[in-house]
């Protein structure tokens, strides 16, 4: 310890007397003050403890010293009693004192040790050691002990008393001052060396971070610099470093900064920071330096100067640039990498994402940097990898697959943790999986290809076989062990011969690949039709290393091909030629009329009354038929002809090659039809029923290469429909005339169309009346007002109408209109009265919502449905009779009339006739025309009446035109009439005028 200060100064006021005890106090206040010292110089804890456990032991020593003294003089006597245990007290305290520095030592600690030492000791030595001691020595001369005492405690009064307090008191002060003296030493002391240690340690990095310092008063003075500056730029310390010797170390292109700079600063204040190299005189080398510096203004504020400190920065330099080239490179690793990589905190957030992983999302780096993971997947990603990423987070690594957007990827993720092991974020790396999968998926298809039921056997380049899959040897029977090692052509060796093989393989070599269809033989010995694929594997440098050959078992195919071929081209129910087929051979034989120049036919059969048969006795007699008559039809034809089924219960017979002559190939045609009519009305046998069957014929001949297949089956359907007309059970052939009137039917069919959409129909009425020739009722009648042919009948027409399906519409509008007309007469007294008759065809009565249609108009037009009378044709009785009974039951019901038009003409039941709710016949007009001549007519016109008469029925006659028909109608029973003789058929403003004339004349004969 370099310096000390006495906390306790001894002098004489301390001496007791006995020169023993006091040379033993000295001892002690010398120990005391090392051990104050100790305390506020020295720095090691155990020097401490050293001093004070030596302080502790001379007090013992000393204190023992005293006891021997005070129990020689005064023997278990209560001063000496009571001194001990002040001392033992004392040593306690001191003891207590110790543990506490030991354990927890402080500045007030070690106060509170030195002041209660330094008192106490003073305490002791001035009052209870000077007492005990003059006690002592007045004992030593023979004085009582009372008297001694006595002695002592007045020695111990007065002047002395205050002397000693005066002592106290001072040493208190004293070691309270000198305390905070020693520790105010110390401080200053520790301060000064501290400053001298940073200044020492300042110059060390000085030196080893190569740092100069320099001051610069102007731009134009030199500049004043350390030591270190004269190194860090190589130069003699004879040399007057300025601006103009700095320039000539640094290259031109830093000249203008470094001026720019230094300008700035002293003007502006703005510090003054650049980095430049420079070329050292001393050795050539080139150096980096990094200057900075700050205006200084002078104590007045009229002047500044630049100080600062530059340091060779070259190893830094080189380490960034070293740090940025790998940097540059690492990112250009990454950037190219198949490995992408992304950095997040722990809050989920993009920190560093590389460009490839940027790209991923088709953005860049920066815009994902500080972005939330959730906005870049997605939300509908980010709930998929969202469970990895917590997990990540809790601190565990993390491997999955993910499919974002087209590309298969594989994603990692890596916890990244802090120094105290918490995480902070984590690592993704991705990599792109996308070829890797597609190849697995690759390999898997060709495993499951090599497995799959298609043959396969693998050769090498000799065509030894290799590898046989299973399904090979199911489709060839030849198990793998009895095939590895030989040659494929044991499959079909006696089938091929070598010129065979060595066109199939030369091919491969070729091209690569062969395909073709081939036989192939079985193990057991059969042959079967194989469909046979042949390809060449080549290696990277396009040699053939092997051959992959697929076999395919063509049996099931090839039938399958023939029941196509019989669906598509053959009736199922005949196994005749079908429509598709026919055509086929028919254009076959026009195209060879180019050649041979003869005629041909078609004959265009349809079975008469088919559908009667199918609807009576079921489908399954009617196919039972069909069959019958194909196998019939082909008896009658030659080998070279066609016969084929078209549909339903038409069937189509081609005839080729009759003669280059019309009228022999027609004698031909002639002969093979009466043939087939002939053989067609032989009875058959349908299971238990005896069935007749008629057939009817249209044939048409040509020989001419330019007519087409649908002219051809078109003018023989036509000559077919002339037959039919004919009788059927007949056969017609084509008339050119025919053809004609089948065109404008047609054209008629196509104006009739327009006339529907276009409105042109209007109703004429008729007059009917009773036998006082008063007007009852009137019939409506249509007419089509034709733009061009004016006022067209409904006999032109109305046949057509039925076929096409328009008599639906038409018919709607009939009844719509006279629905309409009622409602105004029933407004009018005169006509009030009137019904209005309207025919209804069997096709618009038969459909099913015919009676719902019907009442919807009677509630729309709200009219007297006893005014309606529908005319009702007898061929309504023929098909359906219990529906038509059902049908108008429920119109009858309603108050509708029926009147059962040409009575007489058709084949009318009597037994339904009477269930039928009519209220009249109408007896048709080809019975009136001659009624007055014929008698026949008179038979069935009376007839007629008497039944009406007994079944309750009115009777009405139509077409009465004399006054001798009408006469002749009254006198037989026939009480209503209508025709010529009456009225004509006339618009609905004529015959409301014709009606109003009648009634005029009957109110003035009346």
């Amino acid at each position: 310890m370099t310096e000390s200060i006495d906390i306790f100064p001894w002098n004489e006021n301390f001496c007791t007397g006995l020169a023993k005890i006091d040379e033993q106090h000295k001892k002690l206040v010398i120990i005391l003050n090392r051990l104050a010292n100790q305390a506020v110089f020295g720095t090691s804890v155990i020097d401490m403890n050293a001093v004070f456990q030596e302080l502790i032991n001379y007090t013992v020593y000393h204190f023992k010293t005293e006891e021997d003294i005070w129990h020689q003089y005064l023997p278990n006597h209560q001063l000496s009693t009571n001194h001990k245990l002040g001392h033992d007290d004392f040593v306690q305290q001191v003891i207590t004192l110790q543990t506490q520095l030991t354990t927890t030592p402080s500045d007030a600690l070690l106060e509170q040790m030195i002041s209660f030492l330094t008192q106490w000791l003073a305490s002791h030595i001035l009052e209870s050691d000077r007492y005990m001691a003059i006690l002592v020595m007045m004992l030593q001369q023979g004085v009582p002990l009372k008297e001694a005492k006595a002695h002592s405690q007045q020695q111990m009064q007065g002047s002395t008393r205050r002397l000693i307090n005066v002592i106290l008191s001072s040493y208190a002060n004293l070691s309270t001052n000198t305390l905070h003296l020693m520790r105010k030493t110390r401080l200053n002391h520790d301060i000064q060396q501290q400053l001298v240690n940073s200044e020492k340690r300042f110059e060390e990095a000085m030196y080893y971070a190569q740092v100069g310092y320099w001051d610069l008063v102007d731009l134009q003075s030199p500049l004043h610099w350390s030591d270190q500056m004269y190194s860090l730029f190589g130069l003699s310390k004879d040399q007057q470093p300025c601006l103009a010797m700095l320039f000539q170390l640094i290259p031109v292109k830093y000249h203008h900064t470094l001026i720019e700079s230094i300008t700035s600063c002293y003007n502006t204040g703005i510090e003054h920071h650049i980095q430049y190299p420079i070329t050292r005189p001393c050795d050539g080398t080139t150096r980096w330096i990094e200057c900075r510096g700050k205006r200084i203004a002078s104590p007045d504020g009229k002047s500044h100067t630049i100080s600062g400190f530059s340091q060779d920065i070259t190893a830094f330099k080189n380490a960034e640039i070293k740090l940025i080239e790998q940097q540059q490179q690492l990112q250009f690793i990454n950037d190219n990498s198949p490995f992408y990589i992304a950095r997040c905190n722990k809050q989920q957030e993009f920190i560093y994402a590389t460009q490839s992983y940027a790209a991923l999302f088709g953005l860049k780096p920066d815009d994902i940097v500080g972005q939330p993971v959730k906005s870049i997947f997605g939300e509908i990603i980010y709930q998929e990898i969202s469970q990895h990423i917590d997990k990540v987070l809790s601190g565990v690594s993390v491997t999955y697959d993910l499919c974002l957007f087209t590309q298969e990827l594989l994603v990692q993720y890596v916890p990244e943790f802090d120094q105290q092991q918490q995480v902070v974020g984590y690592i993704t790396g991705i990599s792109d999986i996308t070829e890797r999968k597609q190849l697995e998926q690759k390999l898997r298809l060709a495993a499951k290809v090599f497995e799959s039921n298609e043959g396969i056997f693998i050769t090498d380049t000799n065509r030894a076989i290799l590898q046989v899959n299973k399904a090979f040897s199911t489709i060839t029977g030849y198990p793998e062990e009895e095939l590895i090692g030989k040659q494929p052509n044991l499959f079909n060796a006696a089938l091929y011969d070598d010129n065979f093989h060595n066109e199939i393989w030369n091919k491969v070599v070729e091209t690569d690949n062969w395909e073709g269809e081939i036989w192939h033989n079985h193990k057991n010995g059969s042959t079967f039709p194989a469909y046979l694929f042949i390809d060449a594997v080549r290696n990277e440098n396009q040699c053939i290393t092997n051959y992959v050959i697929t076999i395919n078992d063509m049996t099931i195919r090839k039938n399958n091909e023939q029941k196509i071929q019989q669906l598509a081209f053959y009736d199922p129910l005949t196994e005749l030629p079908n429509r598709r087929l026919l055509l086929d051979r028919l254009n076959r034989v026009i195209i060879s009329n180019k050649r041979l120049h003869k005629n041909n036919a078609v004959l265009f059969l349809d079975i008469d009354h088919f559908k009667m048969l199918n609807d009576t006795h079921g489908h399954d007699v009617g196919d039972l038929l069909l069959t019958l008559i194909a196998t019939r039809l082909s008896d009658c034809i030659r080998k070279e002809d066609t016969l084929a089924r078209i549909g339903g219960d038409e069937f189509v017979i081609i005839l080729e090659g009759l003669d280059e002559e019309d009228i022999i190939a027609a004698s031909k045609t002639t002969t093979i039809c009466t043939t087939i009519l002939t053989r067609m009305n032989d009875v058959f046998q349908l299971n238990d029923i005896h069935y007749n069957c008629t057939t009817s014929i249209g044939v048409v001949l040509f020989k001419d290469h330019l007519t087409t297949t649908s002219e051809v089956m078109k003018q023989a359907d036509i000559a077919m429909y002339q037959a039919k007309l004919a009788g059927r059970n007949t056969v017609r052939f084509f008339d050119p005339k025919m053809q004609e009137a089948i065109s404008k039917r047609a054209a008629l069919e196509a104006e009739l169309h327009q006339a529907v959409t276009q409105h042109q129909f209007k109703l004429f009425y008729q007059l009917q009346v009773n036998q006082n020739q008063q007007p009852v009722g009137v019939e409506a009648l249509i007419r089509w007002q034709h733009p061009t042919k004016g006022i067209v009948g409904p006999v032109e027409f109305i046949p057509y109408a039925e076929e096409s399906g328009l008599i639906l519409p038409i018919g709607q509008w009939v009844l719509e209109t006279a629905c309409a007309q009622l409602k105004q007469w029933q407004q009018q007294c005169d006509t009030k009265h009137l019904t209005i008759a309207v025919n209804v065809s069997s096709k618009q009565f038969r459909q099913k919502n015919f009676v719902d249609t019907v009442i919807k108009m009677i509630n729309h037009y709200d009219i007297d449905v006893t005014k309606l009378k529908m005319e009702l044709t007898e061929s309504l009785l023929l098909d359906d009779i219990d529906n038509t009974i059902i049908q108008m039951n429920a119109l009858g019901r309603l108050g509708i009339l029926f009147s059962l038009d040409d009575f007489g003409t058709g084949y009318s039941s009597l037994q339904y006739l009477k269930k039928l709710p009519l209220s009249q016949l109408k007896i048709d007009r080809s019975f009136v025309d001659d009624l007055l001549t014929d008698q026949s007519d008179q038979s069935i016109v009376k007839t007629i009446i008497s039944m009406a008469d007994s079944l309750g029925f009115s009777v009405i006659a139509e077409g009465v035109e004399t006054i001798e028909q009408k006469r002749y109608l009254l006198d037989i029973g026939c009480s209503h009439f209508q025709g010529y003789l009456f009225s004509k058929p006339m618009p609905i403003r004529e015959i409301e005028q014709l009606i109003s004339n009648i009634q005029e004349c009957d109110l003035v004969l009346s």
